[in-house]
């Protein structure tokens, strides 16, 4: 009985469509599939029917494992975990990936789960099977947490390892064609991890939980060599690179450019995500292997235009930096994706809190407006502080009034997004839903119709023809509404981006 059965929940509510590759599930079937397991992968964008498809692998399974992240995956998770447990009520459910990493023993507590596995799985998961398979002691494996009668039991913390030695990322368990896409970086696009972890301790993020501020990563050489499989493989032209810091190590970075240079790989690549400080300090001849590789977007949290806000959530960056940091990207022809966060928790009193919050507003938009300046080919994006469990604003968040769940399918629609609903807003005393709107408004119409690329990503989306004609104008008409509307920073009775957000949604866009 040597089967695993995984799934890989859905990150939207279904009628939002999804495409990606599942690398989380990848990455822990690494060791499994080398050793001669039978893994099936099962996601909504890999098949017509999950259900059949996971009640047909998981009959003879010696577990299903599920990977999720805060939010509508664990939604759909558990409708797969209620189904599977209904059929095979004595299969094993091991749940792994963010969230029950920052909460295993709540998730834990949930009935449609047996095992948690915190942290990377990639060496962690086929542990688990192996125990499970052979009657193994659960309690010898670290990085686990598990019910044992009424008991939780919770084994060390796994640190990360060295990663070279992994086996390489099993691409073949899944139908690739379905999960690359087309982007501003290429027509076949597909997403890679070439690191772990993260050593900084921004305020707001729980990789200091999840990875103890550790940062480990496959070497250039191994990079470049996967890369280049993938471009011959599966003839892919583009690489999003979706490392939590990818710049960590400026000689890897650097070697990974002039090793795709000394392979003439025609790719462009980009989405790696860097601190401003650290980039800012790159030399020339960084930048210049950078971009002759292809590298063509870098993603960065800058958080914040006031420099206070900067300071409570421990950016460890001065505002100035962004400014230069902007210049020398636009000297290198490389477009930068700014992420930016308001409504951080400041004060007790709901007033002054929301002073604070209007001066998040007014900074983040001053600085922006100084950094189109200098060019108006980057992207921003604008998001609602998510005060998540373990963080250190987390607890902070909780003391103004944030009213968490206690279980994990309460989490399952702790959500952000305008079309998915305000539940966050609702248990905060520090934003208003109107503000928690504009922030959407801000990111999805403003900034998206600024950035002189959104309307060739997306007009291929578009059939040919009348409905794309109507798009273009309506794309074309909304440009100039949004240029008017950042203009003079007007942004009250928005019709004009209900309309747009129609036109997204019911002409499948997204």
């Amino acid at each position: 009985m040597n089967k695993v059965t995984l799934y890989f929940p859905t990150p939207f509510p279904y009628s939002r469509p999804y495409k990606g590759v599942p690398l989380s599930l990848l990455a822990a079937s690494r060791i499994l599939d080398r050793d001669g397991y039978d893994v099936r992968i099962v996601a909504r964008h890999l098949f017509d029917d999950v259900e059949k498809e996971i009640l047909a692998h998981a009959k003879d399974s010696v577990c299903l494992g599920i990977s999720a992240m805060t939010g509508f995956q664990i939604h759909d998770g558990l409708a797969i975990a209620r189904l599977v447990r209904q059929h095979y009520p004595k299969l094993p459910i091991v749940w792994g990936g963010w969230h029950p990493s920052i909460l295993p023993e709540e998730t834990a507590r949930d009935p449609y789960v047996d095992i948690v596995v915190q942290g990377y799985g990639d060496r962690t998961l086929p542990e688990v099977v192996k125990a499970l398979e052979t009657g193994g002691d659960l309690g010898s494996i670290p990085g686990l947490t598990f019910r044992k009668g009424d008991k939780i039991v919770q084994t060390p913390t796994r640190l990360l390892e060295d990663l070279d030695d992994l086996p390489p990322i099993p691409y073949h368990l899944v139908d690739l064609d379905k999960c690359v896409w087309e982007t501003e970086l290429g027509r076949r696009t597909i997403t890679h991890i070439s690191s772990y972890g993260c050593p900084h301790r921004c305020g707001f993020c729980v990789e200091p939980v999840v990875n103890r501020r550790r940062w480990k990563a496959f070497s250039a050489e191994r990079v470049v060599d996967e890369w280049e499989f993938l471009v011959r493989k599966y003839h892919c032209d583009s690489i999003a690179v979706i490392d939590s810091n990818f710049f960590v190590d400026k000689r890897r970075a650097y070697d990974i450019a002039t090793g795709l240079l000394k392979r003439n790989l025609k790719i462009k690549w980009g989405c790696a995500n860097g601190r401003v400080p650290q980039l800012a300090k790159f030399e020339p001849e960084v930048w210049e292997a950078l971009e002759k590789s292809g590298c063509s977007t870098i993603l960065t949290g800058s958080e914040s235009g006031s420099q206070d806000a900067l300071d409570l959530i421990n950016k460890d960056m001065n505002v100035d930096e962004i400014a230069k940091f902007t210049e020398l990207c636009n000297r290198y022809h490389i477009k930068v994706f700014f992420s930016f966060l308001v409504g951080l928790p400041w004060s007790a009193d709901a007033e002054e809190n929301r002073r604070y919050v209007a001066n998040e507003y007014a900074t983040t938009l001053s600085l922006i407006d100084s950094l189109l300046k200098i060019t108006n080919r980057n992207r921003f994006m604008y998001y609602m502080f998510l005060p998540y469990p373990g963080a250190p604003l987390y607890d902070r968040a909780v003391e103004l009034g944030l009213r968490p769940p206690s279980s994990l399918e309460g989490w399952s629609n702790h959500l952000l997004s305008p079309d998915d609903g305000f539940n966050i807003v609702t248990k905060q005393k520090w934003m208003t839903p109107g503000q928690a709107r504009l922030t959407a408004m801000l990111t999805q119409y403003i900034f998206g119709l600024l950035d002189p690329d959104t309307y060739e990503t997306l007009k291929y989306k578009v059939s040919p023809g009348v409905k794309r004609w109507l798009f273009t104008v309506a794309f074309k008409t909304g440009v100039a509404m949004a240029k008017l509307r950042w203009k003079f920073k007007f942004f009250a009775f928005p019709v004009d981006y209900w309309v747009f957000t129609q036109i997204y949604k019911y002409g499948k866009i997204v």
